[in-house]
């Protein structure tokens, strides 16, 4: 047994043996408690202006929305959203007799304060053409943007309400009081979290009063879902294999990707930081997309997610605003060199292609502490070695990746239900950006896609010009264009769980260790 679920064990009172899920379902059913291993510890609180949630939206919190299984919308506090037909004024009128947590009211002055604080916070939250709010009254508030924004409709479905009176931003995050399914009891750092049911919470509660998350590495985590120690534990799509008898699997759609984001520019330039962007060898279109093509995305989900991924040709794929034509027949190594023929890399006494005095050598980066991310890369450059394309491997902490990550092809995660992540990778104004386009790609009709798709009035009206920034007939990032990533898989999230437990139907998750709670309403218990 590791030392962390050595004190984690001890710290929540779990014996070390085999418990069967069946010795401890009723006592688990008469406390209506959940114990849970389900990602990362926040470490930065649970402040939702400061994007603490890694992926939940609903915990301690509730937004002004909720996204459905449909990727529709509905009221999560409010009882009516107008948006003005220039795009650029939202009318949010709230449900009466809303309460926080603590029983205090929650009103409109809130929901304004929550806004305006987000937008000059500093936090993770990308509050796009947001310029004010203000309240009208108790129960409505007007929000205000610079310009329309297709998209602005995301940002009322995850950003959660504050109380303006107990707001302090030095002690908030770690004593949060929110409106959602869940209150705070305890959080112990490096151990588990405990939260119980919030008895004002306006929407639909279910079966659990209390839920205990514990903070597990991957191998103490599959160690406690094997031996029955945790109702619920995410696991590796590469361990989901057939669980032994007693535990459930649970295998949810999600639009988490992985993906190498490649380096257009050449050599030469430093960021800010001073560290360098451009690479010489994938500033070449031709290895980006010879790459794109001999990478055998099914093969990746078969053999190394267990069949628990889905390939991935595009950013969004699997979304409304994927464009069809993304995919392509990769796994296609003919086809791959006939591309680095053509444009002029001939093959070296070394097996290694060169061009104009330079070897077509690469660096692939990637985080460590991840499995999946490590199996990927080592796939990926056995894949392209045939090609004549040499990928060597590195990982580091992320502060590590991000000195490299603009001069070297990375493999980054994303995965969002807002098409506001392609205008984050491929827009030249989010170049540099954090870890927004971080090859720096630049393509200006590409830019005007991405802004016709923000000015339109509904993100349905944007669809159109979201999948014209992957291909439009003349241009595009996708493999038909400029190939700026080769997106490799969609991981779907799975999980190790008590059979009891239902976890209900949901809208895809995102990337996020926590975005399993995004439906916590529909989680039921049925054993009697």
């Amino acid at each position: 047994m590791s030392p962390n679920l050595k004190v984690l064990v001890c710290a929540l009172g779990i014996s070390v043996g085999i418990v069967p899920w069946a010795a401890y379902a009723d006592n688990a059913a008469a406390q209506h408690e959940l114990k849970l291993a389900i990602g990362d510890e926040p470490t930065e609180g649970f402040d939702p202006m400061l994007g603490w949630s890694h992926g939940s939206y609903l915990l301690l919190h509730s937004p002004l929305l909720k996204q459905n299984a449909d990727l529709s919308w509905e009221n999560m506090l409010t009882e009516g959203v107008v948006n003005s037909t220039d795009g650029k004024t939202w009318t949010i009128t709230l449900k009466p007799d809303l309460t926080f947590s603590d029983g205090s009211p929650l009103t409109a002055h809130d929901v304004a304060f929550t806004y305006n604080q987000a937008a000059k916070g500093g936090g993770k939250i990308d509050m796009g053409n947001f310029a004010s709010a203000k309240a009208l009254d108790d129960r409505r508030v007007e929000i205000t943007l610079s310009a329309p924004q297709s998209t602005f409709v995301n940002v009322l479905g995850s950003l959660g309400i504050v109380s303006q009176a107990k707001y302090d931003a030095k002690t908030y995050a770690q004593h949060p009081i929110g409106a959602g399914p869940y209150r705070l009891v305890s959080f112990q750092p490096g151990q588990q979290l405990i939260v119980e049911a919030n008895p004002h919470y306006a929407g639909h509660k279910n079966d659990f009063n209390k839920l205990i998350f514990v903070f597990l590495d991957e191998d103490s985590a599959y160690a406690a879902a094997q031996s029955g120690q945790l109702d619920i534990v995410r696991i590796p799509p590469s361990l989901a294999v057939t669980p032994q008898q007693n535990i459930k699997l649970w295998v949810r759609p999600s639009v988490e990707n992985r993906g190498i984001v490649f380096p257009t520019t050449p050599a030469g330039k430093q960021d800010a930081n001073g560290y360098p962007i451009g690479n010489d060898i994938t500033a070449d279109v031709a290895i980006r997309r010879a790459i794109n093509y001999a990478i055998d995305r099914q093969l990746l989900a078969d053999q190394l997610m267990e069949g628990h991924a889905v390939p991935a040709y595009s950013a969004v794929q699997g979304l409304p605003w994927a464009n069809p034509d993304a995919a392509f027949k990769d796994g296609d190594v003919a086809a791959a060199k006939k591309i680095l023929d053509d444009a002029g890399w001939k093959v070296g006494a070394d097996g290694i292609r060169e061009k104009d005095g330079k070897k077509a050598q690469l660096t692939l980066w990637y985080a460590s502490g991840d499995s999946t991310r490590r199996d990927l890369a080592q796939a990926v450059s056995a894949m392209v070695k045939p090609l004549g394309i040499r990928m060597d491997l590195k990982s580091g902490s992320w502060e590590t990746v991000e000195r490299n990550m603009h001069a070297n092809p990375t493999l980054f995660g994303w995965g969002s239900l807002d098409p506001m992540e392609l205008h984050h990778h491929y827009s030249s104004q989010a170049a540099g950006v954090e870890y927004y386009n971080p090859g720096y790609y630049r393509n200006e009709t590409v830019d005007r896609h991405l802004q016709q798709a923000l000015d339109a009035p509904t993100w349905k009206q944007a669809v159109p010009f979201w999948q014209q920034v992957e291909w439009d007939g003349k241009t595009g990032v996708g493999v038909k264009g400029d190939a700026a990533w080769a997106w490799l898989l969609n991981l779907q999230h799975t999980y190790l769980a008590n059979p009891c437990i239902d976890l209900g139907n949901a809208a895809p998750e995102i990337h996020g260790s926590w975005s399993l709670l995004n439906n916590l309403q529909a989680w039921k218990w049925t054993c009697r």
